[in-house]
């Protein structure tokens, strides 16, 4: 068998040296291929190397440990990374786990015997053969990783051109005949992690993962499951003959669930087909169906086959969504929560109808951000526990918070000297040295008091009021794809592209480049 191939990524020389010297890897079957001192040089040399496992630093100077674990993500890079963490940051373990970390390891617990028991249990969990025994003389974990690339081919339809089906699905448990496609989704699943953050970052998942297998196991052979992104588990069954079959099959692990996390899951099925190659289509169909609980919360499982119709043109729908966008631009507060209100209440009333969600819950979201960025207030907190909201009743309760939130800063935002303070700053905007001092002498107030009249008024100090601001127009500027991001740091009054991704990536959670790559798709 070859020899397994591993990197080291680390700023410190010193753990790099300790991995790389610290075992005698050829006698146990490993050999180091590569070493980087930061992300950047780091990724350059997995591109290169393409070593089997990588133990790699989360912070490092020019691209830290994360960008590194997307970056492979993006790209298909199929090495196992192990993180190397220290005892205050498992935080960033845990968002590395969510991109696709394999395993962790404490700087403080490198030693021979610890890197050799992470190494093999990669060996043993990712070594599987398939039922023909063909993969063993492939050596390494090729057929897990053709197992996972070929199951997500099979329902995105993504990268299957050229006649390789297969070769992709030989060793699946998956037949073609009465083949279902389900996803499901924790319910509640910002809180319920919220259990788990003092535990291991991947609690939740192997737990949902592997009582799930136990229940299916019992039931059948002919199934496959997998996590397709985070709170997104697809389950693949075959010679499923009858509905009620597959829905008692999922009650059940709805209820093994329940009693041994106490979670709550959400099933979305698609219809059955007789083939792989339709197997996208019935995804799509599941994932839909999934949404629709948004509509229908007291249903566990729904199947709906029939594609979403354009509820945005419903001839009653439309003017109200109209004279809300209209309401927004007008700040006639009140017309505008009077016409949500009558929106939510005709959801309401045809929630049985396969309902637009995705379009939906768009105009929601730009109707808040609208609202906010008119208002000079930071939008993305309110539009991540909108987002957050699972049900109609939710979102409800959401704009009736958002209406007093509104009503009560009213008063103060029509006081004269923030509504001055306010203009200055987007009139010099470009300018990357507006000082506290520059708007107080503007305003012929002293800088404690425009301090605390922001504090009062605003809720946030006028620094803060100033990036929130540089932030929403640099998210214009992003949707110019003409526009480089150095010259929307420019535009934007940032005095380097480097302070621009500081305070763009602490507001946003996410880079100016992610953020545009996002638009994109």
């Amino acid at each position: 068998m070859n020899r397994i191939r591993i990197a080291v990524i680390d700023d410190d020389s010193l753990i790099r040296l300790g991995i790389c010297s610290s075992v005698d890897w050829g006698q146990h079957g490993y050999e180091v291929v590569g070493e980087a001192d930061n992300g950047q040089t780091g990724w350059e040399m997995l591109q290169r190397a393409q070593p089997d496992i990588v133990f790699l630093d989360i912070s490092m100077p020019v691209m830290d440990g994360i960008e590194v674990l997307k970056l492979m993500q993006q790209t298909g890079v199929r090495t196992k990374a192990v993180i190397l963490s220290c005892h205050d940051d498992f935080h960033l373990v845990k968002e590395a786990m969510k991109n696709g970390a394999y395993d962790y390891l404490r700087k403080s617990e490198i030693n021979s015997d610890n890197l050799l028991c992470v190494l093999d249990e990669i060996c043993r969990s990712l070594q599987e053969r398939d039922l023909a025994g063909e993969q063993a003389a492939q050596g390494n974990w090729e057929n897990y990783s053709n197992r996972y690339a070929s199951l997500k081919r099979l329902v995105t339809g993504r990268g299957s051109e050229g006649g390789h089906a297969g070769q992709d699905t030989r060793w699946l448990s998956i037949r073609e005949r009465e083949l279902y496609c389900v996803t499901f989704a924790v319910a509640g699943y910002q809180q319920v992690i919220q259990r788990y953050d003092e535990g291991y970052p991947f609690t939740l998942e192997h737990g949902v993962v592997n009582l799930s297998k136990e229940v299916l196991r019992q039931r059948t052979t002919e199934v496959e499951l997998f996590v397709l992104k985070e709170n997104q588990y697809v389950l693949l069954l075959s010679g499923m003959e009858r509905r009620e079959e597959l829905f008692s099959l999922l009650e059940q692990m709805a209820s093994v669930l329940k009693n041994y996390l106490n979670v709550e899951v959400l099933f979305g099925v698609g219809g059955a087909v007789q083939s792989f190659s339709a197997l996208p289509g019935a995804f799509r169909q599941a994932v839909y169906s999934r949404k629709l609980h948004y509509f229908r919360p007291q249903e566990r499982i729904i199947q709906e086959t029939r594609p979403p119709e354009n509820t945005l043109n419903d001839p009653v729908l439309q003017p109200l969504t109209e004279g809300v966008k209209g309401a927004a631009e007008q700040k006639n507060y009140p017309q505008l929560f009077a016409g949500l209100n009558k929106i939510l209440q005709w959801l309401h009333r045809h929630e049985g109808r396969n309902l637009e969600v995705d379009g939906i819950q768009e105009f929601l979201q730009e109707t808040v951000r609208l609202v906010l960025v008119q208002e000079g207030r930071p939008a993305e907190q309110s539009l991540r526990k909108l987002q957050g909201c699972g049900s109609l009743e939710e979102t409800e309760e959401f704009f009736a918070g958002l209406q007093k939130e509104v009503q009560a800063d009213g008063s103060g935002r029509n006081h004269y000297l923030i509504r001055a303070a306010t203009e200055y700053i987007r009139q010099n905007l470009s300018r990357g040295d507006i000082s506290l001092g520059e708007i107080a002498d503007y305003l012929m107030i002293s800088k404690s008091y425009l301090c605390r009249l922001f504090q009062k008024k605003l809720g946030v100090s006028v620094q803060h009021y100033i990036h929130n601001i540089r932030i929403e127009k640099a998210k214009e500027y992003l949707n110019d794809f003409h526009l480089k991001i150095y010259e929307i740091a420019e535009l934007t009054g940032f005095n380097s592209s480097t302070h621009f991704n500081i305070v763009f990536k602490k507001i946003m959670n996410c880079t100016p480049v992610e953020y545009r790559n996002g638009l994109k798709h």
